[in-house]
């Protein structure tokens, strides 16, 4: 967790991220970066005043857009250099999952945005609970990192069923409309699963291979990677804070899989001498690098 020891809870207005809603915002501050601090924002938005505030949280959480402040100390938002204008150049409707799982990775290591989202990846490694289980240990959590004089147990609750209806893959048996954009497009990542025996109970899932493209890992590899550093141990990935092991839910077994695949692509080299399992990068590429490589690679394939 942060060192600055700064948090926010229900920072979402209870809102998960909607389909359009992502592709709607950026659109907006490409067009008026002001739009959010203006008053007009629910009319060009078309949604509603705290739908308004959601929709500019989440683009500021998932660090697709940067607050700065102009010369008429106005507040304005603009695409991150980094990540949302190369999202926008490449998949400006979020349509790809690839997209959503950078997203995803960028929202769980806000952990002074998304501080529930933060403990629940990286903290919390239960593979089956309730949610009152959830909920408990995310506020025994919140005390080891964070210190309130007021009683955040109610708010945290608020963002873990927030996290558990974001995720959560729809059974077809639970007849969603499909005309109901209530949905997030992230329960498509297939990280969270009602049990099918127990409905009391969440499962935690490991994603599925196809879903989860090998340059989602790479990303995540190289951002966590010290600046001074080219290699990376294999615990490290399983067990660090916001590396891939946590974010994805990985284990051993399915980490190699995508380490051999990034080992065909010339993008490293596997050590497991000595007992002691070692990634050395043949050159560390930078997060935006790996966003462009992957787009690229897709409108090459189509």
């Amino acid at each position: 967790m942060n060192s600055q020891n700064k948090y926010k809870l229900k920072g979402n207005e209870s809102f998960n991220i909607r389909e359009g809603w992502l592709n709607k915002g950026m659109r907006a501050i490409q067009d008026q970066p002001d739009i959010f601090s203006s008053g007009n924002a629910a009319d060009v938005l078309g949604v509603g005043t705290k739908m308004v505030k959601a929709i500019r949280f989440w683009l500021l959480a998932s660090s697709l857009a940067v607050e700065r402040i102009n010369r008429n100390a106005r507040r304005t938002l603009h695409c991150t250099m980094n990540l949302g204008d190369i999202v926008m150049e490449y998949d400006r409707y979020f349509e790809d999952i690839f997209t959503l799982w950078i997203i995803h990775y960028n929202i769980v290591k806000r952990d002074d945005m998304c501080t529930v989202w933060s403990l629940f990846f990286n903290n919390f490694s239960a593979d089956e609970f309730t949610k009152s289980k959830m909920v408990d240990s995310m506020a025994e959590e919140f005390k080891k990192y964070f210190e309130s004089t007021r009683s955040v147990y109610n708010s945290i609750e608020d963002d873990c069923l927030s996290i558990l209806k974001m995720y959560n893959v729809v059974s077809s048996e639970e007849n969603i409309d499909p005309e109901d954009n209530t949905s997030s497009p992230f329960s498509e990542l297939g990280l969270i699963k009602r049990s099918d025996t127990d409905k009391s109970k969440y499962l935690k899932l490991r994603p599925l291979f196809d879903k989860l493209d090998r340059h989602v890992v790479l990303y995540i590899m190289v951002d966590n990677l010290a600046s001074d550093r080219n290699s990376v141990s294999f615990d490290a990935l399983i067990n660090d804070p916001n590396n891939v092991g946590k974010v994805l839910n990985l284990d051993r077994n399915l980490l190699n899989e995508y380490l051999d695949q990034l080992k065909q692509d010339g993008y490293i080299t596997v050590n497991r001498t000595a007992g002691l399992d070692m990634v050395y990068f043949n050159d560390v590429p930078t997060p935006a690098e790996v966003l462009r490589a992957y787009y690229n690679q897709v409108e090459r394939e189509m």
